[in-house]
């Protein structure tokens, strides 16, 4: 049942109550069995409640509550739930277009296989969501390609959050003025143009990752990005903090990409998504000799390795259906980076130190050798640098925690 009130009365088994306000209490029929389980799942019908004053609506929160009643007693046995409180909101219109969903879950964070720098001990246990009734976290499939990027910076400055200087630097309008990208011909990797008026990609690489951005200007996508789609911003543009509890879309924590690029392979743990061998079928990096190796920047288009590639057909997304998180370019991460952060990290949700000018980058580039690839390996960069070698994909929360 449920109804628009929250109460703190303890009765039976319960702690959280559900109360009538001034609207009522509906009961949804008919029962349904918790299983051996424990869990119990109802289909609501949005359009047809119990009362016309029950209507559920994009934005309204109800408070629910289960009343268990033993069926081998008779019904002579039973015991409350505890209420949950939901708040409906309507999923905006392409906000999970060409992501993917991962999954809650607990791993083991670090080096398990050969050998590595110290930063990446001791191994730890790390718990996103498990014990927090989380339902996971949505990630972007591939990484951000110039033509997103370019309709983020083309959004931005119509909205009057960026300045153009010099024909080829990109400064956030107000706040500290971070420079967020490079574009034009300065320096000639660069792979988006800016005639003055607008910004654009360079014909045939706009399915390429894009490269040249620094970690504020990765932040500033993910706000503008939740802009375009009305979610609230997850950064403050002011002094850079995360909003975790925001609508919109981040950076993954380090802790966050690192149990995503996985993909669930953890019996046992290997040095790639894929296993403990490397060559130039899996990823794309120095040597690989992918058919995009003569260009100045080497990236390979977003999903290359998707089972389409010469020579050998075989689709490289992990087990969540993530590509490219290892090779094609690292990847910009929330966290600040420590040395010896694993040594202190908290299970639940790690989120960094709160100290330090670099930022963690993972997955490795085009540009080094495979060690660099493996999926425990860390890297770090100040956070006002732009790379070739350097992109970024986001993250969402789950409107369904809100």
């Amino acid at each position: 049942f449920y109804g628009p009130q929250k109460l703190t009365n303890p009765f039976g088994a319960a702690y959280l109550c559900v109360g009538p306000g001034s609207t009522g209490i509906f009961r949804l029929k008919p029962p349904v069995s918790t299983g051996t389980n424990g869990i119990m799942n109802y289909a609501l019908n949005f359009s047809a409640p119990p009362d016309p004053a029950g209507l559920i609506v994009n934005g309204s929160t109800w408070n629910f509550q289960a009343w268990f009643r033993d069926p081998a007693g008779n019904g002579t046995t039973s015991v409350l739930s505890d209420g949950l409180e939901i708040v409906f909101e309507e999923t905006p219109p392409g906000f999970y277009d060409e992501m993917v969903s991962i999954p809650e879950g607990s791993f083991e964070m670090g080096r398990h296989v050969g050998s590595g720098s110290g930063d990446e001990y001791p191994v730890h246990t790390v718990d996103l969501g498990v014990n927090t009734n989380s339902d996971g976290y949505w990630m972007d499939q591939f990484e951000v390609t110039n033509a997103k990027f370019v309709t983020y910076l083309n959004n931005a400055l119509s909205r009057g959050e960026i300045t153009v200087v010099g024909g080829d630097m990109v400064y956030q309008n107000g706040g500290p003025g971070r420079l967020l990208c490079l574009v034009g011909t300065s320096p000639a990797w660069t792979r988006i143009d800016w005639d003055g008026v607008s910004f654009s990609a360079r014909a045939g690489w706009e399915n390429h990752p894009v490269a040249f951005v620094s970690w504020y200007g990765a932040c500033a996508y993910a706000n503008g990005r939740s802009r375009d789609l009305g979610l609230s911003p997850c950064y403050d543009e002011s002094d850079w903090s995360c909003d975790f509890n925001a609508h919109g879309y981040r950076l993954p924590t380090e802790a966050e990409w690192e149990y995503a690029a996985r993909g669930g392979a953890n019996s046992p743990y290997t040095m790639f998504p894929w296993g403990d061998v490397i060559n130039g079928s899996h990823a794309n990096f120095d040597g690989s000799q992918d058919p995009f190796e003569s260009n100045v920047q080497q990236t390979a288009p977003v999903g290359y390795y998707d089972g389409n590639q010469v020579p050998t057909g075989t689709n490289m997304a992990n087990g969540y259906g993530l590509y490219d998180m290892s090779g094609n370019l690292s990847e910009w991460c929330w966290d600040r980076y420590s040395s010896t952060y694993y040594s202190s990290s908290p299970t639940l949700h790690p989120t960094g130190p709160t100290a330090g000018s670099d930022r963690v980058v993972r997955g490795g580039s085009w540009e080094p050798p495979p060690p660099r690839l493996e999926t425990a390996s860390r890297h770090r960069y100040p956070a006002n640098w732009f790379l070739s070698g350097v992109g970024f994909r986001v993250v969402a929360k789950r409107l369904a925690d809100h």
